[in-house]
């Protein structure tokens, strides 16, 4: 359970030896690596680490080439193994459920594929979860959306999943999330009063909250 929660973490997680060679990462961390200097980061582990055994976390701005997270924490319980945890940047909204359309998320996304085609010539590869049902969303809303992050795109790979970790609550109702998840270039800030919008180093997760029913909220 350790393991599943640690490599489904959607912040870099990266754990080293005494020589700063890898001995565990979880797949954000592969890819944040990917791009960046090992020795920085171990570098960084060890000047940043705690005087003795145990936790320190510091929560401050924190940039490594382009990507830049919120803090950090790092640990250790013996000398030979030490472990950072870096924060990525996310940013808390006030959702509103104002304006829903009942949709199917899967078939919004190829429409707003086949609009942007005739606008551009970009390749898309798509691994829709077609289990997910009808659910109730502002499609204004997410059109724009990827109306924004599919402009100029060369390639972009999209998912869409069941997030299982973690629910969201909106006028004190609790909702299981969709992840809308795109594989791209993140070089624009995306900010939604219906979504949150996770930008990172290899594109974007839109976290859709899952409605349902018409009677979950006062507005559809």
């Amino acid at each position: 359970m350790f393991e599943f929660f640690i490599e489904y973490d959607i912040n870099p997680v990266i754990f080293f030896n005494e020589k700063g060679h890898i001995d565990y990462c979880n797949q954000e961390a592969e890819i944040f690596l990917s791009y960046v200097n090992v020795k920085d980061i171990f570098n960084f582990t060890i000047q940043n680490a705690p005087n003795k055994e145990g936790i320190k976390t510091d929560f401050k701005n924190i940039n490594f080439g382009e990507f830049s997270f919120n803090g950090y924490s790092i640990g250790y319980k013996e000398d030979s193994k030490i472990g950072i945890r870096l924060f990525i940047n996310t940013k808390k909204h006030q959702f509103t459920l104002e304006g829903l359309e009942k949709i199917d998320i899967n078939k919004l996304i190829n429409f707003a594929i086949q609009y942007i085609n005739l606008k551009q010539n970009s390749k898309f590869k798509i691994y829709p979860d077609l289990s997910i049902e009808e659910i109730y969303i502002s499609k204004k809303e997410l059109l724009h959306i990827l109306f924004e992050i599919f402009e100029n795109q060369k390639e972009v790979e999209i998912y869409t999943k069941f997030d299982i970790s973690e629910v969201i609550k909106i006028n004190n109702k609790k909702y299981s999330l969709i992840e809308i998840i795109l594989k791209c270039s993140s070089f624009k800030e995306i900010e939604s009063k219906y979504f949150e919008i996770i930008k990172k180093y290899d594109g974007y997760t839109i976290k859709v909250p899952f409605i349902k029913e018409k009677n979950e909220n006062n507005n559809t």
